[in-house]
């Protein structure tokens, strides 16, 4: 069984957890204002207050959740390589027309009558799935022979293809 640690940065942060059949850990926003505002097509990265450690076997991808998507949140880069240790940050994007905010219990009220997306700070703004590291191998050879290996599509541009 792999080990992955995880350690607190803020007393407030939530240790990455998921159930058995999930293919995610859950990661939330940790942070210590009232709400976290993003304007339209603004991206900004949301502290987690985590830091990890885990087998160089290993990385993390960072994914959207559906409940994020569904709110116009759009999750961007997200590689937690092994070696890592510094606070996670994750980058995620507001696509919506109108401000959103990441708001605490109880502080919603502070938008009231305003057309802003409110998305709960207690739910998961994104998860983080464990993948394996193939071992490989990098060989330099000249292009004209790369060229020359079998392939179905060979020089084909993109959509050539036709599917």
């Amino acid at each position: 069984m792999e080990k992955l640690y995880f350690g607190k940065l803020r007393e407030n942060a939530i240790i990455p957890s998921k159930r058995e059949e999930d293919a995610g850990y859950d990661i939330y926003a940790c942070f210590d204002e009232d709400y976290f505002l993003f304007q339209p097509m603004e991206t900004k990265r949301v502290p987690t207050g985590l830091v990890s450690a885990f087998s160089p076997d290993y990385y993390l991808q960072l994914q959207e959740r559906g409940s994020t998507g569904t709110k116009g949140i759009a999750q961007r880069c997200g590689v937690i390589d092994s070696g890592f240790r510094a606070e996670w940050f994750i980058p995620l994007t507001n696509l919506n027309s109108v401000p959103l905010a990441i708001v605490k219990k109880g502080k919603e009220c502070l938008f009231d009558g305003q057309n802003v997306v409110l998305y709960p700070y207690e739910k998961a703004i994104c998860q983080a799935i464990l993948l394996p590291v193939p071992k490989t191998e990098v060989i330099e050879m000249p292009a004209e022979d790369i060229r020359k290996m079998p392939s179905l599509r060979s020089m084909g541009e993109l959509g050539s293809t036709g599917k």
